[in-house]
């Protein structure tokens, strides 16, 4: 099966179990349905983002581009020369997925952010401008990408983002090292399924209750689907919220054990 019908699939079977507020029963999912999907307030941020990201889409400029992830499937893994805006078109949270994210973190503020997959850096810096405050470790496995975004992380002026270059596998450590106790780590690196969930059970060994997890692509394909199924399976996992394109979840003891399915 083709990852295009993969996806469809997925998208299919997350519209038929998806639910409507109406269905919402548990307080604190239906403060995150009210505040941080249909948020509707326009952040002052939401522009800056949106300049930085018009600039790189018209950008002429090529970077050397290796990717060690599922994601090759769009670029080469070897390294190349690839277009800047072709990397923000195929690799770059969108506008509406950027904007969940960084509501999600005014909704929550996170003090201790760590991200698995830079890019150029545009989710991060939503991120960055959410929670000026926070601390802010990001892995890239590519060297230009990773230097190209910290380029958009001067040009803005964010100081408090720590870019790591490296193979996932052997960078997650010294990440967690440098921030042991993550409030928020986002997945959005490999897509596959046995690295994705290694990257889970590590970070898992981390957790606090307020710790809150995001993953990218989660119906990205068949081994994708599997390994969210398995993470919000856990029992450690309390509550799971699938938008179709991320999965959350949360850790919160007070919480009881269930899975939604949310139209965003």
């Amino acid at each position: 099966m083709s990852r295009q019908v993969e996806a469809l699939v997925g998208y299919l079977k997350h519209a038929v179990r998806a639910q409507s507020k109406y269905h919402i029963h548990s307080p604190f999912v239906f403060g995150f349905y009210r505040d941080v999907l249909k948020g509707d307030q326009k952040y002052i941020q939401y522009r800056v983002v949106n300049r930085l990201r018009k600039e790189l889409e018209t950008a002429s400029r090529f970077i050397k581009r290796k990717d060690l992830g599922a994601r090759c499937k769009d670029f080469p893994c070897d390294q190349r020369f690839v277009r800047v805006k072709d990397i923000v078109h195929h690799s770059s949270v969108n506008r509406k997925l950027g904007e969940f994210l960084f509501r999600l973190i005014r909704q929550y503020k996170p003090s201790s952010i760590l991200e698995l997959g830079t890019s150029l850096g545009i989710s991060t810096i939503y991120f960055g401008l959410a929670a000026p405050e926070s601390h802010i470790v990001t892995i890239e496995g590519c060297l230009d990408s990773a230097n190209l975004a910290r380029e958009n992380f001067e040009k803005l002026n964010l100081k408090n983002i720590h870019v790591i270059t490296g193979n996932f596998s052997e960078q997650l450590t010294v990440a967690l090292a440098e921030m042991p106790k993550p409030d928020l780590v986002f997945f959005d690196g490999n897509h596959k399924k046995d690295p994705t969930l290694a990257y889970f059970n590590e970070c898992l060994k981390h957790i606090h209750p307020g710790t809150i997890f995001i993953f990218d692509d989660i119906h990205w394909s068949a081994g994708m689907e599997e390994a969210w199924n398995a993470i919000r399976q856990h029992p450690q996992v309390k509550v799971s919220i699938d938008i179709y394109h991320m999965g959350i979840v949360f850790f919160r003891d007070e919480l009881s054990k269930e899975d939604f399915t949310i139209r965003f």
